[in-house]
């Protein structure tokens, strides 16, 4: 078996079929060959590898054609592919898109749902806190004013703060019919001098409210200090059962304050005169009182912080005054406790700290602010 050279790779071409044609074993060329015998001449052999020359040429030129549309029909398939693959993608973006706007649109529709029901909800809730229930307790105080339960009408008026003309109505209850107030409300009753004026008469006096008992009795006491005096008017050791000022309450200023009918609104009570316990000194016996001046200790539970025990004097009581701030027109004002001695009584000072070691009682002024017990049928 002879061996050639294949021109298209360089490998080893063998023979086959009685020498008729040659393969090339790596590339798979194939070639026609003539079959030459010892007793050829050169001119024979020259001819029949120049015929196997243009064979092999041939072959070359047909083999890169094959492989050239091999490639391009690979290329097409792939470019087809591509195209394919670009198409479904895009359609199953455009897919993911409309599922998206859809779930969008949809999620959108579900909140603007759920805010239009918690917008009604709320709207609903409003509605009846502002307008249904508050129309329909206003209603019923009316009812209760129609059916003479005041107290009730008064309290409900009261609470319902700025609807419609509730607290104007209650204003007028309380004014009307005093006995309605709850602890904290100022209340109108008996009369004063206040605004300094003596031509226009006197003023109607404010009191507010600090207790009120089962039965309708109430602990009152002046908004306003009314008055400017001594505690008493010599120097001595005294007690609030032996002072000046205790007589002037019970006297002048309860005849002057109040006509027949209101003294016997006020009630007389006992008061137990606890003493100073900072210093040690007695308040000395009980007193049964109409009108009176507050403890230190009942100070400090009806007005327990300093800017509770602030208190304004009237006009008239600064005309008649002592120590006063001149912007904010604060006063000290008595109480009915001794001081650091039976020489002196406690008072509220300007700034609302109560001054328990107290002011001597026959040198220094104060105000006056009166308290008692009232009970208004």
């Amino acid at each position: 078996m002879s061996l050639l050279k294949c021109e298209m790779c360089g490998g080893t071409l063998v023979l086959e079929d009685n020498g008729a044609y040659a393969v090339c074993e790596y590339c798979g060329s194939r070639v026609a060959t003539v079959q030459t015998e010892s007793s050829m001449d050169d001119n024979q052999n020259a001819r029949t590898q120049n015929n196997n020359s243009a064979q092999i040429n041939a072959l070359r030129i047909e083999n890169e054609k094959r492989k050239s549309e091999e490639a391009k029909a690979r290329a097409q398939q792939a470019r087809m592919e591509a195209e394919a693959n670009q198409l479904e993608r895009e359609r199953l973006a455009e897919q993911k898109r409309i599922e998206k706007s859809r779930r969008s649109k949809a999620r959108r529709k579900k909140l603007l749902t759920a805010f239009l029901i918690i917008s009604a909800f709320f709207a609903l809730v409003a509605l009846t806190v502002t307008v249904i229930i508050p129309s329909v307790k206003y209603n019923s105080a009316v009812k209760a004013v129609e059916e003479q339960r005041y107290e009730d009408a008064y309290i409900t008026f009261k609470s319902l703060y700025k609807f419609k003309d509730s607290q104007a109505k209650a204003s007028a209850l309380v004014k009307e019919h005093p006995n309605v107030a709850q602890v904290g409300d100022v209340i109108y009753f008996g009369n004063y001098e206040q605004d300094n004026n003596l031509s226009n008469g006197k003023e109607e006096i404010e009191w507010k409210v600090l207790e009120k008992d089962e039965s309708g009795k109430m602990l009152v006491v002046s908004k306003y200090a009314l008055d400017c005096r001594t505690y008493h008017s010599s120097v001595k050791q005294i007690t609030w059962e032996n002072s000046d000022i205790r007589s002037w309450l019970n006297d002048d200023f309860c005849s002057n304050a109040f006509s027949s009918s209101e003294k016997s609104a006020v009630k007389t009570v006992t008061n137990e005169n606890t003493g100073n316990s900072d210093f040690n000194v007695s308040g000395g016996n009980k007193t049964s009182d109409k009108v009176f001046l507050l403890s230190i200790e009942e100070t400090m539970r009806y007005f327990p912080k300093n800017i509770d025990r602030m208190c304004q004097a009237t006009k008239y009581a600064e005309s008649k005054g002592t120590e006063l701030d001149s912007l904010t027109h604060n006063c000290r004002w008595w109480l009915r406790s001794p001081g650091s001695s039976l020489y002196s009584a406690a008072s509220v000072k300007i700034d609302g700290f109560i001054l328990n070691m107290g002011t001597p009682v026959s040198v220094d002024k104060a105000f006056v602010r009166p308290a008692m017990w009232i009970e208004i049928k």
